[in-house]
């Protein structure tokens, strides 16, 4: 009996259940021509071979109309269940192309989402309101390796090392250090800071194992400078506010620092200290649209910035 009813259902094609469907919905063979587009006879035909192909009678014939069957009847409750789940499924499907639904998940380092993020996942959350959104702070090595690992779909982090492999990387922006001081400092006075004038100076730095600690660390070193270091933490925020109430100078990413601060003094630093940011992605993996969407935000949140500076 099992063979029989399997190749029963697999001898029944879509056409002819959606004919089937059709009829039981509209009551009559012209009006299901109608919903479906097709002739009138080609709706007895099919109905005709679902009929033979399912050993079922499925409709007395009368005049100007088919009075379905019980067996009909019960066919049509399993075929609406069907018909409703495959309307799911569209629905999903256009849901998922038009951003109505989804996730994204994103790892950035700490000076990320200190600064920029906050508000451009706010502005996508305004765009794509079903999407839901995972953010997590994370080292820069760390963040690669959550993406390299697909715990992530997307990374944003800065590029000082050589530790890209099999990553897609798209930058976005090139930041310059700078010098930072709280206010009233005497070196205030000067119009840009050289790494020789902070020999003195109570030095607050990023803990060792930092990428950006590292390459701080080698301007020094070149210019034969042995600062004074007071203060290690791990983030450039904390860093920030330790200068802002006077317990030190350091060197740190424009990122974190608030332009209107009067408690703040901004220099430039030389030797220039220059590196990259970028959107990392699984080299192996293609980018789901939310993705495609939320990279493309970035990029146009930065090129306005660099239009505005330019201009």
């Amino acid at each position: 009996m099992i063979t029989i009813y399997s190749q029963v259902v697999i001898s029944m094609n879509f056409r002819q259940i959606e004919a089937f469907r059709a009829v039981m919905v509209t009551g009559s063979g012209t009006e299901a021509a109608k919903m479906l587009f097709i002739t009138q006879p080609a709706i007895s035909r099919l109905i005709s071979d679902l009929e033979f192909s399912s050993g079922l009678q499925l409709f007395i014939r009368k005049p100007n109309r088919l009075e379905p069957t019980p067996e009909a009847q019960a066919l049509y409750r399993e075929v609406d269940r069907a018909f409703i789940g495959l309307e799911e499924i569209r629905t999903t499907a256009e849901a998922i192309v038009n951003q109505q639904q989804g996730s994204l998940r994103i790892v950035a380092m700490p000076v990320c989402v200190e600064s920029f993020l906050p508000s451009l996942i706010s502005e996508f959350t305004k765009l794509y309101p079903k999407v839901s959104i995972e953010l997590e702070t994370a080292p820069r090595i760390q963040a690669l390796e959550m993406v390299r690992s697909q715990r992530f779909d997307i990374g944003v982090v800065s590029m000082m090392g050589q530790d890209s492999v099999n990553l897609k990387i798209q930058t976005f922006c090139q930041q310059k250090a700078v010098c930072v001081l709280p206010a009233g400092h005497p070196l205030s006075e000067k119009s840009q800071i050289h790494a020789k004038d902070l020999k003195s100076e109570p030095f607050i730095s990023l803990s060792a194992g930092s990428p950006f600690r590292a390459l701080i660390d080698t301007v020094f070193i070149h210019e034969k400078v042995k600062r004074k270091l007071t203060i290690e933490t791990r983030t450039q925020r904390t860093i920030y506010e330790l200068v802002r109430r006077g317990a030190g100078v350091s060197i740190l990413d424009p990122f974190v620092i608030d332009g209107e601060d009067s408690d703040i003094v901004i220099r430039p630093f030389i030797p220039s200290v220059t590196w990259d940011y970028a959107m990392i992605q699984l080299h192996t993996a293609p980018p789901s649209l939310n993705t495609q969407s939320f990279m493309a935000l970035l990029m146009k949140q930065f090129s306005m910035k660099i239009s505005d500076l330019i201009s």
